[in-house]
């Protein structure tokens, strides 16, 4: 048996109303497994992941089900790593197994190896940067009020410890084009911005921020731009060496379906010097004197990733977790990034149409072409959103969020994946429909 179903057992099985797991020998997917047609390919993609069945899991924004075989993967390694953990950390989390897991990770998100250290997810990754700047009294933080709260907490409380100011700028509405999203960043900077925050893609409404114009006015104006990009990778083809950015923190186990709290921090060369790391066991990355004064020898740390020996200590803790990755990026490399990408476009243009024929909702997601992605969220008159969320995740076993930023916004956000089909949306709209 294999870690994943293949396209003859799926055919097999379409019958039997279950599909279970395998833990056999790992491998990675190869495009022979892989249907051609539509309509085999994503009933096929969903039989991949661990996710009960009837359920329809309309929320990888908050939370992505792992593929099997990513599961297979972690389970085996664990099993290695018990039976023998000095070679298994030596092989898994030695210089030549870092370098090769950071490889593939560059590889499918644009970026060279030493730009990359390996996290538990953005959060770790946003409380490095916000912890590692030397900000002053009076500096200032630039930040929204759709940034999510993990992605603005560290900046409030670098502010109680140090002082500096952080600005949430209000969004008036449903963003209407790039260039009004700009204008609205450009207009709120001052001569104490020194620190630019905001996400790739908006986990509030799904608008896709112009990253690469506001990553350029930052570097234009001495401004240090981070990029929480938790709603990037598996959602949008992410090139990061062509954005710009000083910093992007992003994690695993939303779009890429890979093991939960495992992610990865990009940090540009140049800024690199700028950020203290967050957690350090030793001298490698940051010092050149061990704790007793004395020089490192030469070659120490040779071949770990100039980033991930900087940044990347907690992640010696993450081996058997990532593993599971490189199984996760090879999975949408095989289905096709393209393909994955313009199926997530089209079920979110088919919710949209859907719900345009509900009385009293109004969809709060940006309809511009390239503001627009998988996530979309809407407004219920006289609703109490909360409500409705947790009783059709009870009654009709149809998981989507409730998301509530202060005053500015609330409403229901749906994400839509590739593995997610008509039906699902069918059923989505229906048990809206009854609640109105």
């Amino acid at each position: 048996m294999n870690d994943f179903v293949s396209r003859r057992d799926f055919l097999g099985v379409l019958g039997a109303g279950s599909l279970l797991p395998s833990f056999a020998a790992g491998q990675a997917f190869s495009s022979a497994s892989v249907p051609v047609t539509s309509r085999e390919l994503w009933p096929w993609t969903r039989a991949q992941l661990v996710l009960e069945p009837g359920l329809a899991w309309l929320d990888t924004a908050g939370f992505g089900p792992a593929l099997r075989a990513v599961m297979a993967r972690e389970y085996r390694s664990r099993e290695r790593q018990s039976e023998d953990y000095t070679t298994y950390q030596a092989s898994a989390l030695g210089a030549d197994g870092l370098r090769r897991q950071l490889t593939s990770v560059a590889a499918f998100f644009g970026a060279e190896p030493d730009d990359l250290a390996l996290t538990s997810g953005s959060t770790e990754g946003l409380n490095t940067v916000a912890r590692g700047l030397d900000l002053q009294p009076g500096d200032e933080v630039l930040t929204t009020t759709h940034d999510r709260p993990a992605a603005v907490y560290p900046w409030l409380l670098e502010a109680k410890r140090r002082g500096i100011k952080v600005r949430q700028l209000p969004q008036d509405g449903v963003p209407a084009s790039p260039e009004s999203i700009l204008g609205r960043l450009a207009a709120a900077i001052t001569p104490q911005t020194k620190v630019m925050a905001f996400a790739h893609v908006q986990a509030t409404d799904g608008t896709v921020m112009p990253v690469r114009e506001l990553c350029a006015l930052a570097r234009s104006n001495g401004i240090f731009s981070v990029v929480d990009g938790s709603q990037g990778p598996g959602l949008l083809d992410v090139r990061l060496a062509e954005l710009g950015c000083d910093a992007y923190a992003t994690s695993f186990h939303r779009w890429l379906n890979a093991p939960h709290g495992t992610g990865a921090l990009f940090v540009r060369r140049e800024a690199r010097g700028r950020l203290w790391p967050l957690a350090v066991d030793e001298a490698t990355g940051w010092d050149t004197r061990d704790r007793f004064g004395q020089e490192l020898p030469p070659g120490t740390g040779t071949g770990v990733p100039e980033a991930q020996a900087r940044f990347g200590c907690l992640s010696r803790y993450q081996g058997p977790s990532l593993e599971g990755i490189a199984i996760a990026i090879d999975f949408q490399q095989t289905v096709n990034r393209a393909r994955i990408g313009a199926r997530i476009r089209e079920l979110a243009a088919h919710l949209r149409s859907s719900l345009a024929g509900l009385p009293g909702t109004q969809v709060l997601s940006p309809g511009h072409p390239s503001l627009s992605t998988g996530i979309v969220s809407l407004r219920i008159a006289s609703r109490d959103h909360a409500s409705v969320v947790q009783s059709m995740a009870r009654d009709d076993r149809i998981a989507v969020a409730h998301v509530a930023q202060g005053s500015g916004f609330d409403g229901i956000r749906v994400s839509l994946h590739a593995y997610n089909d008509h039906d699902e949306i069918e059923r989505l709209v229906n048990a809206l429909r009854r609640r109105l």
